[in-house]
């Protein structure tokens, strides 16, 4: 059987509450992961509108027509893609990612992240430092998540290959932001999305 086959029955094992779901991440966290609905991915990629395509005039023909090629187009969509895999992950770590120990009682991670936020590396000011929920997703969105952990979260939720390394390029900081040049918006905006309770 093939990992992604594995990866699958793990998926629907989960999905129907049988035996154990806790899983020790490669950063050592414990956490159990849930099915996360495919509507609200849907919700949260639409949230994130792609760009009009622009169109340019085509002298020989005497019309527009449609220029996907454009560079700041590309730059566009490029900068679509990893709004919406960043949604994605938020997405992915509020709803299918629970804390079995909870926060650790250390808050030295909390010291760190106001670090990268006063060198200007995030923002944290829509978050509240003093509010549990806020505390927890910031705990799972930085910290018990890391890279090697993508395949493992995104398989669980029915995520295609080119959206885990989407998700894996924004989560590590791939400046590059490297997608497939050249394709028209359509293609890159279709998905494939499902439930893994739906295919139990």
């Amino acid at each position: 059987m093939t990992g992604k086959a594995l990866l699958k029955d793990e998926a629907k094992r989960l999905a129907r509450g049988q035996g154990e779901d806790e899983f020790t991440l490669s950063t050592g966290v414990v956490v159990r992961l849930k099915p996360v609905s495919s509507s609200l991915v849907e919700e949260m990629k639409g949230s994130i509108k792609m760009p009009p395509v622009p169109k340019v005039w085509i002298e020989a023909k005497e019309r527009e027509e449609e220029n996907p090629n454009d560079p700041r187009y590309i730059e566009q969509v490029e900068e679509v893609n990893s709004k919406r895999s960043d949604a994605i992950f938020d997405a992915l770590c509020m709803f299918g990612v629970e804390l079995v120990d909870g926060l650790p009682e250390d808050d030295t991670w909390t010291k760190r992240l106001k670090m990268l936020e006063r060198r200007g590396h995030l923002d944290l000011s829509d978050f509240d430092l003093k509010d549990d929920f806020d505390l927890k997703f910031l705990y799972k969105r930085f910290v018990a998540v890391a890279g090697a952990d993508l395949n493992l979260i995104s398989g669980l939720h029915g995520f295609r290959p080119i959206e885990v390394a989407r998700a894996r390029a924004t989560f590590l900081g791939d400046e590059k932001r490297n997608t497939d040049r050249g394709v028209p918006a359509e293609e890159l905006d279709q998905d494939e999305h499902r439930d893994v309770a739906a295919d139990a």
